[in-house]
């Protein structure tokens, strides 16, 4: 199964592009769900859900938050937790950082994803402190942002930490980044639990899809045999 892990829409700030469109665009280049992450906003769950069964496209929910020490996706077990909706990672200032968000998620029986920690978005990135961090499920290796330096080192971190590693779109303003960037499951998780069991579990790897009849340039270094299915 393809999961787009890194998907945002119009409820999130500078984007522009509504759900429908998003999961019509992901269909067509062979995409089967999408993690939702909108930018410091909780989806509205029952709204999801009416989305996904329109649409006939599995939908999961987390939440990317710009914690002060770089770019996180938190992802619940249950999407209705209270604690999920008040956002109780955040501290009485509103702001947060990796250990409230770890030990927020671990009391709901969810995980943190990495996102981009070399990508240079403007705000804060995790970088090299993703060797020190504590409480990763994942590392986002591929991102649509195409920063391929940033997705490079990404990469070294996974492998050196023996971490799982995932890929997503991040969408784009007007969904230009869907399609590029998504994440190969070993089983087709069904439901929200199912899918934070899949990420616990680890039995996944990011994947770039190109268009037939393109060629991807040359790797940069030595990598090995591990082509496009990276880990």
């Amino acid at each position: 199964m393809l999961i787009d892990m890194h998907v945002h829409t119009s409820a999130s700030d500078g984007f522009d592009i509504g759900l429908d469109e998003v999961i019509e665009r992901l269909k067509q280049r062979g995409i089967t769900g999408a993690l939702l992450a909108e930018c410091d906003v909780v989806p509205n769950w029952e709204a999801v859900k009416a989305a996904s069964e329109r649409n006939k496209f599995s939908l999961f929910v987390g939440v990317d938050i710009d914690a002060a020490d770089g770019r996180l996706i938190a992802v619940p077990q249950d999407p209705t937790d209270a604690r999920f909706l008040e956002q109780a990672w955040r501290g009485d200032d509103g702001d947060t950082n990796l250990g409230l968000v770890s030990r927020a998620m671990e009391a709901m029986g969810g995980v943190v994803l990495a996102a981009h920690p070399y990508m240079d978005d403007g705000g804060p990135s995790l970088g090299d402190k993703i060797y020190r961090a504590r409480g990763i499920a994942a590392i986002e290796i591929l991102c649509g942002l195409k920063d391929d330096l940033a997705n490079d080192l990404a990469l070294e971190a996974a492998a050196s930490l023996n971490l799982p590693s995932f890929g997503g779109s991040d969408t784009g303003p007007e969904g230009e980044r869907l399609g590029h960037f998504a994440t190969a499951f070993a089983d087709a998780p069904q439901t929200q639990e199912d899918f934070v069991a899949a990420l616990r579990d680890g039995s996944f790897w990011a994947v770039e899809l190109r268009r037939a009849g393109t060629r991807r340039a040359p790797p940069r270094g030595d990598r090995g045999d591990r082509g496009d299915r990276r880990r």
